[in-house]
């Protein structure tokens, strides 16, 4: 008679799976963001959350808007944000659980971000298109510091990053002979 393990109570699993956000945008090229995360889930245990936040019309719009039930419109639109990530993902065989969150974009993912428990905070790549990568940089960065205002230390990335700060990432060069 085979022995059996013990049962592992739910509260020891979440120091050894790690929540994973990524933030999912029109920017990125899914590929490439799915190559990271796949890297990730490769190395480690990690629970992957994909969000897609949808910024709730003005008050001056939501009159004109009445009529329509723009939460479902929202809904939809983030969903089909979601829709080639989540492609990739499946394709690849990777676990994922997909949101849409209504609010406004630096709040929402900081809250949710709260919300998980989250590590770490995947903004994505584009590699095939410099402008939008930059751009990409740049939400990186505005959520690096809107985390660090709100007083949490969740790292984000923007693609596969090895390196921790600026001065490990650039290429060593041989002192100049004086």
């Amino acid at each position: 008679m085979a022995a059996t393990a013990p049962r592992t109570h739910a509260a020891q699993f979440p120091a050894a799976v790690k929540n994973v956000l990524v933030v999912v945008g029109e920017l990125q090229d899914a590929r490439a963001t799915a190559r990271i995360v796949a890297g990730m889930h490769a190395r480690e245990a990690i629970r992957i959350h994909l969000l897609a936040v949808e910024t709730p019309p003005s008050g001056y719009a939501r009159f004109f808007l009445r009529d329509i039930d723009y939460r479902k419109v929202q809904e939809a639109e983030g969903l089909e944000k979601l829709a080639p990530l989540r492609g990739e993902l499946e394709a690849a065989g990777i676990p994922y659980r997909f949101h849409v969150e209504i609010g406004p974009w630096l709040a929402t993912i900081s809250r949710f971000s709260r919300e998980i428990g989250c590590a770490r905070i995947v903004v994505g790549a584009n590699p095939g298109h410099a402008l939008r990568d930059l751009l990409l940089w740049h939400d990186c960065w505005r959520i690096r510091s809107h985390l660090r205002r709100a007083g949490s230390d969740c790292p984000v990335v923007r693609r596969e990053e090895r390196a921790r700060s600026l001065e490990a990432a650039l290429p060593h060069r041989a002192p100049r002979p004086h």
